[in-house]
C-alpha cells in the first residue's frame, strides 16, 4: 500500500465526506404525517385526562356562579293557652351585589380553565413530537452503526484472506480486527439508544412505530412562524395565564369588598292563632361589631399586587425565552444547512470510492480505517444536527403557541 501525504489524505476525505439522512428523502406526505400525529395525540389517555380536568374546573366555576342565598322555609307550632300555627318563607337579599361580583370572577375562571387545558395539550403535543424526532434519529444512528460494523466485518474477512495469501501484513490485519472490536461497542450503544427512544415513544404516543415517517428536514420551518417575537409575546400561554390570574385577583378584591357588607334577611309568615288568621313580617340585619371583613379585603389587595408584580416578571421571562428559543432554532438550522452544503450527497457514494482507492494501494489500511471512522462521525454529526434543529423548532413553536398552526399548515397541504 502506498504512503499518503497529509494533503492527499485530507483532500480525499473532503471529497467523500457527505451524507443526506434517510428521513430527509422520505417520500411520506407531510399532510399524512401531520394528520396522523393530530389523530394519535387526540386519542391518548393523557388527552382525555386533560379534557376531564378542564371540565372539572369549569364545573367548579359553575358552582361559584350559582345564587348566593337560598330561601328558607319556616314552620312554627305552639300549644299554649291558644294554639298557634304558622308557615313562613325567608330570603336573604343580596343587596351588596356579592353574586354579581362572583359571576365576574367566574368568567375569568372559565378563561383560566381553557388556557390551562390549551397549554397542557400543547405540552403533550410538544413532548410527542420530540419523542418522534428522537426515535427517528436513534433509528438512523443505529442503521449507521450497523452499516459501519458490517463494512468492518467484510473488510476483516477480506484482509484475513489476503493475509493468508501474503498480500497484507500482520499490522494491517490487527488494525482491522481492533476496529471491528471497537465497532461492537458503538453498535451496542446505538442499540441501547434506539431501545430507549422506542420506549419513550410508546410511553408518549402509545405507538411502537410511527405510522408515517417524519417530514423532510426542510419542512421543519415556516417563514410565517419564525418572525415577530414581539407579536408572539401576547399569545404565550404563560403570559395569558399570568394576565388572567391578575384579572382574577382583581375580581377577588371586588368580591372581598362586597363581603364586608352585610345583607338583610326578609321573611313573611302566615298562620292561625286561637282560630284567628294572622300574618307577619320578619326583618333581620347582622351587626358588624366584631368581624368586619377588613383582613380578608386587605389579603385580596395584597394578592392583587403580588399578581401584578408577577405579571411584569413573567412578561420579561417569556420575552427572554422567546428570543432564546428563536435564536437557538435559527442557529441550529444554520449549522444543519451548512453541514448539507459542505457534504452534499457524496457520502452515500464514499464507501465504494474509499474501498476502491484502498484496493488500488493509494490508501494505507490505517488511513482507510480512519477514513471509515471519519465518514461515520460525519454521518452521525448530520443526524445529530438535524435532530437538534427539529427539537429546537418544536420548542420555539411551543413557546410561541404555534404548534397547532404548524401542524394544521402541513395537514392542509
Amino acid at each position: 500500500m502506498g504512503i499518503q501525504t497529509p494533503v492527499r489524505m485530507a483532500a480525499l476525505l473532503l471529497a467523500v465526506c457527505a451524507y443526506a439522512s434517510a428521513s430527509a428523502d422520505s417520500s411520506s406526505s407531510p399532510a399524512q404525517w401531520a394528520q396522523w400525529v393530530q389523530r394519535q395525540v387526540s386519542q391518548l389517555p393523557a388527552s382525555r385526562a386533560i379534557q376531564a380536568e378542564q371540565e372539572r374546573l369549569l364545573a367548579q366555576s359553575r358552582a361559584l356562579s350559582q345564587p348566593l342565598y337560598n330561601p328558607s322555609l319556616n314552620i312554627d307550632y305552639e300549644d299554649s293557652l291558644d294554639i298557634t300555627q304558622t308557615v313562613g318563607l325567608s330570603q336573604t337579599l343580596d343587596w351588596s351585589g356579592k353574586a354579581r361580583a362572583r359571576r365576574d370572577a367566574v368568567a375569568v375562571r372559565d378563561q383560566l380553565a381553557q388556557l390551562r387545558g390549551d397549554k397542557a395539550r400543547a405540552r403533550l403535543l410538544a413532548d410527542s413530537l420530540n419523542a418522534l424526532v428522537a426515535h427517528a434519529a436513534a433509528r438512523e444512528q443505529l442503521a449507521a452503526a450497523r452499516e459501519q460494523e458490517q463494512q468492518l466485518r467484510d473488510l476483516t474477512d477480506l484482509i484475513r484472506r489476503r493475509e493468508q495469501a501474503g498480500d497484507v501484513g500482520q499490522v494491517d490485519a490487527q488494525l482491522a480486527y481492533l476496529s471491528l472490536g471497537q465497532a461492537q461497542q458503538a453498535l451496542a450503544d446505538a442499540e441501547s439508544a434506539a431501545t430507549r427512544a422506542a420506549t419513550t415513544l410508546r410511553q408518549q404516543l402509545a405507538s411502537q412505530q410511527p405510522a408515517v415517517a417524519l417530514p423532510a428536514a426542510d419542512r421543519w420551518q415556516a417563514p410565517s412562524l419564525t418572525h415577530g417575537v414581539v407579536q408572539r409575546l401576547p399569545t404565550s400561554f404563560d403570559l395569558q395565564l399570568a394576565e388572567q390570574q391578575l384579572a382574577l385577583a382583581e375580581r377577588g378584591v371586588s368580591v372581598a369588598d362586597k363581603q364586608r357588607n352585610t345583607d338583610p334577611t326578609l321573611g313573611l309568615r302566615v298562620g292561625q292563632e286561637g282560630g284567628e288568621n294572622l300574618w307577619g313580617v320578619d326583618f333581620s340585619l347582622p351587626l358588624k361589631f366584631f368581624n368586619t371583613g377588613k383582613p380578608g379585603y386587605e389579603a385580596a389587595l395584597a394578592d392583587s399586587e403580588e399578581r401584578r408584580a408577577l405579571l411584569e416578571k413573567t412578561r420579561n421571562d417569556i420575552q427572554a425565552r422567546l428570543d432564546g428559543a428563536l435564536s437557538d432554532y435559527q442557529q441550529r438550522r444554520e449549522r444543519w444547512e451548512t453541514w448539507q452544503q459542505l457534504t452534499g450527497d457524496s457520502l452515500a457514494r464514499s464507501d465504494t470510492l474509499l474501498k476502491r482507492v484502498w484496493q488500488q494501494g493509494e490508501l494505507t489500511t490505517q488511513n482507510y480505517l480512519q477514513a471509515l471512522n471519519q465518514r461515520l462521525d460525519t454521518r452521525l454529526a448530520g443526524i445529530a444536527l438535524r435532530d437538534a434543529m427539529q427539537q429546537a423548532w418544536v420548542q420555539w413553536l411551543y413557546e410561541s403557541a404555534q404548534l397547532n398552526d404548524w401542524l394544521n399548515q402541513l395537514a392542509n397541504e
